[in-house]
């Protein structure tokens, strides 16, 4: 099982953004949701997006009864100036994920 949760930020605070597993979307997780999706036992790689624009991928283990924890979010602070460089050249970083 993995959960997803989203933080509170300005951008894209009306979107939704995919979860990708292993390369197919696997669900949806909007502002201030949490969201849970079963997965298998084994090697997997995740990362989310918002139309041509996505987080970094990051690869993890499953077992069985096992929850693992991703926090995620958009730009905020200080990188919301830098828009137009994030959804051009910085597009695999224009969401964050990370493992709790």
């Amino acid at each position: 099982m993995i959960e997803v949760k989203r933080q509170r930020s300005w951008s894209d605070q009306l979107r939704n953004y995919d979860v990708i597993l292993d390369g197919k979307k696997l669900g949806t997780v909007g502002r201030k949701e949490s969201c849970s999706f079963h997965v298998e036992p084994g090697r997997h790689t995740i990362h989310l997006e918002i139309d041509w624009c996505r987080s970094k991928k990051i690869e993890f283990e499953s077992r069985e009864n096992e929850t693992i924890s991703f926090n995620c979010g958009g730009l905020k602070g200080i990188r919301f100036l830098f828009l137009v460089w994030y959804i051009t050249f910085g597009r695999s970083s224009y969401l964050w994920l990370k493992r709790v």
